[in-house]
């Protein structure tokens, strides 16, 4: 999965005319918030059909065949992959690169893809500023969503209807907070105004006793919170040549996975020392949101 993020994000930006280019990266993250939903319902309606049939390949008596199913499930949409990359074209920026390098001749040597190339002195700030970024982009990400639905139901209320109204916000709210990015506010103005907006809606998104209300916050926190993510495809590309644009966004990307992988334990050890599942999700949203709101200015505006 890491592998087709680092080379198909590139790829589909790279079809795109600048001037839409963070409308394009806001909808090609929104996919993510989709392949939520999609398994949210999945586990919704499909896990129940089989969560109480043994596990015929488990000895363990308490081992049932929902999980399998729900793996297999989920490797199907990866399949797909090989059916889209058929009708898709290669990237014409790539393209024209490698005109360029034949032109040039033997002095394109020096410039050819490495990731050492990332840690050179023109490029090594990019490489560690974009990867501390994403790790707070994943510490906000995971503070938002990976407890939501224990939050939920420490509440007495479904999941479903939740899970849904806070990705249908994140898809609206990505691709309309990557087309902001294309006005005066820049990459970095939408990703700090997004980002605070998140922290502001907490209240709502958390500290309300009323459905509707708590529905409301999920949507706005979803656009706002979850929307962030709509500029950093568009952003990590334009942070590194194209000589280096599949191994710098992807490496950068996925160092801050890494880092933001311990959000989870983080909530959990809260939790451990007293604090609520509602109280330790508010004081991660807040310190990740004002984390993502700084962080995204320590590096140069990208648009354009």
């Amino acid at each position: 999965m890491g592998g087709e993020w680092a080379a198909g994000m590139p790829l589909a930006l790279e079809h795109w005319p600048t001037k839409l280019r963070g409308l394009a990266s806001g909808l090609l993250q929104g996919g993510w918030y989709w392949g939520y939903i999609l398994s949210a319902l999945t586990f919704h309606y499909v896990y129940p059909l089989f969560s109480g049939i043994a596990d015929p390949f488990s000895d363990a008596a308490a081992s049932t065949l929902g999980w399998r199913v729900m793996f297999w499930t989920g490797v199907i949409p990866a399949l797909l992959v090989l059916w889209i990359r058929s009708g898709v074209s290669e990237s014409p920026v790539w393209l024209a690169r490698q005109r360029h390098l034949k032109d040039a001749g033997s002095t394109a040597v020096e410039d050819r893809v490495s990731v050492l190339r990332l840690f050179r002195r023109d490029l090594w700030w990019a490489t560690v500023q974009s990867s501390l970024l994403m790790g707070a982009f994943m510490f906000s990400y995971y503070s938002l969503s990976f407890w939501y639905p224990t939050f939920l139901r420490d509440s007495g209320r479904g999941t479903l209807g939740y899970l849904i109204a806070f990705n249908l916000g994140a898809i609206v709210g990505m691709a309309l907070w990557g087309r902001a990015s294309e006005t005066r506010l820049g990459r970095r103005g939408a990703v700090s105004v997004a980002a605070l907006i998140g922290v502001a809606v907490l209240p709502a998104y958390l500290g309300s006793t009323n459905a509707l209300v708590l529905v409301i916050g999920a949507v706005v926190m979803g656009a706002s919170g979850g929307g962030i993510w709509g500029m950093a495809p568009s952003y990590l590309t334009e942070r590194f040549p194209t000589a280096v644009r599949g191994v710098g966004p992807g490496l950068s990307y996925h160092v801050g996975a890494a880092l933001g992988s311990a959000t989870p334990f983080v909530l959990g050890r809260l939790q451990d020392g007293g604090m609520t599942v509602g109280g330790a999700m508010s004081l991660c949203i807040t310190v990740s949101g004002l984390l993502v709101a700084t962080m995204i200015w320590m590096g140069p505006e990208t648009r354009g």
